[in-house]
């Protein structure tokens, strides 16, 4: 008995140790002590001899778990990007950096001249909005859901939007237009509803610069087009970057960043890079095969 109680007690003392592992890694990168104002307007991006692992982040070696290395970029205020690749190329993770969820290993990500640890993230969140792959929606109406980015926006506000994206069609649609409950993490609706709620909460927010991380799931033709249809609206004179799993996406940007093993290999517009018959040429060629499946 007495060893049962030891192993027990044992057991439960390695738990702490990793529970307590866990509450010790910081919730986000750390405020800065001074923060910079970054300038009005519309912002470029300069990513910058970035390299990233996230073993290192937890002190291991620089080299260990690579998932960025040595990626240089710089996208133009307004510019429509589309970054691509295989699974595990890097590309969602170049988003979240640019996004600050995360800080490099080595190099800086600066945000109209600004390198990001100096910006405080209070005004980084109003001026960068992410749309992630499985946004966070709660068991409410539309139109709470898309207030959610601004808290004060008007329902005629809103009602503007919803014209401007040219998604009327689909929210006349639903059975309460826009005070339609979503249900619990929007389980009523479909993975490209979901999104198009998304782009509206992005939408309200009027941000400078906007990261899109595509649904990976399948959409229905008809959402796929009221989707592109909304991106291309919201996108316009933004500074916008898609990590995107389908090529059509990177076929209508104003240019494309091809990730391979944490490198970026190529880097122009989706004709030029067909034609050049390289990596996105061959992720074009297996993209296109199997939608025709």
């Amino acid at each position: 008995e007495f060893t049962e109680v030891l192993d027990q007690t044992q057991n439960a003392v390695a738990g702490l140790r990793r529970v307590l592992g866990v509450l010790d890694i910081p919730a986000g990168p750390p405020p800065p002590a001074r923060p910079v104002a970054l300038p009005p307007g519309r912002l470029d991006v300069d990513v910058a001899d970035v390299t990233f692992s996230y073993r290192s982040r937890a002190g291991a070696g620089p080299n260990d778990d690579v998932v960025l290395e040595h990626v240089s970029v710089h996208i133009p205020a307004g510019q429509q990007v589309a970054m691509v690749g295989a699974t595990g190329s890097g590309k969602t993770t170049l988003g979240r950096l640019i996004a600050r969820m995360a800080d490099p290993v080595v190099g800086e990500i600066r945000l109209g001249g600004i390198p990001l640890q100096l910006v405080d993230d209070a005004e980084l969140r109003r001026r960068l909005v992410v749309v992630a792959q499985e946004p966070f929606l709660f068991d409410d109406s539309v139109l709470t859901n898309v207030r959610f980015a601004r808290p004060s926006a008007s329902r005629g506000e809103i009602e503007r939007l919803v014209d401007e994206l040219d998604v009327r069609d689909w929210v006349d649609g639903l059975p309460d237009g826009l005070d339609t409950r979503v249900g619990e993490r929007g389980e009523s609706l479909s993975a490209g509803e979901r999104q198009l709620v998304a782009l509206l909460r992005a939408g309200i927010a009027d941000p400078d610069v906007l990261i899109l991380d595509e649904a990976t799931s399948s959409v229905d033709a008809l959402t796929e087009v009221r989707t592109s249809r909304a991106l291309a609206k919201l996108a316009a004179g933004r500074t916008t970057i898609a990590i995107a799993h389908r090529l059509s996406t990177a076929a209508r940007a104003d240019r494309v960043l091809v990730l391979e093993g944490g490198r970026l290999v190529e880097d122009g517009h989706h004709d030029a890079l067909v034609a050049a018959q390289g990596t996105y040429a061959r992720l074009y060629d297996a993209w296109l095969s199997a939608t025709a499946a």
